[in-house]
């Protein structure tokens, strides 16, 4: 007999996130409404307070920054690391030269 654990990942998924930046990056979509509708984000941070979201300006500020930056970075692909995905986009592979004492210089 197979139980059914969909019900409570449901209940999971449902409830706020346990921490601030999981909760900022949920609220993203809104805050960059608000943004856009000509709130401030000092106002957006008031309002969030106000709900009870405790958090000074300066954390919040960065967590917002960090969801966005994050959320703009393109996807690595699959089996892809980080060189290939640099020159795919056209960059040039860094040559380095050793010099003597085990120092490595950037050419």
């Amino acid at each position: 007999m197979q139980k059914d654990y969909r019900p409570c990942l449901e209940k999971l998924a449902g409830a706020p996130p346990k921490r601030k930046a999981a909760l900022i990056r949920s609220l993203l979509p809104g805050i960059e409404a608000a943004l856009h509708s000509g709130q401030s984000l000092k106002d957006i941070w008031e309002a969030l307070g106000n709900e009870g979201l405790q958090m000074t300006y300066h954390v919040f500020h960065m967590t917002v920054w960090r969801a966005r930056k994050t959320r703009n970075q393109p996807k690595p692909v699959l089996g892809e690391n980080r060189t290939n995905r640099l020159s795919r986009k056209g960059c040039k592979k860094q040559k380095w030269k050793q010099l003597k004492g085990g120092i490595h210089l950037r050419i």
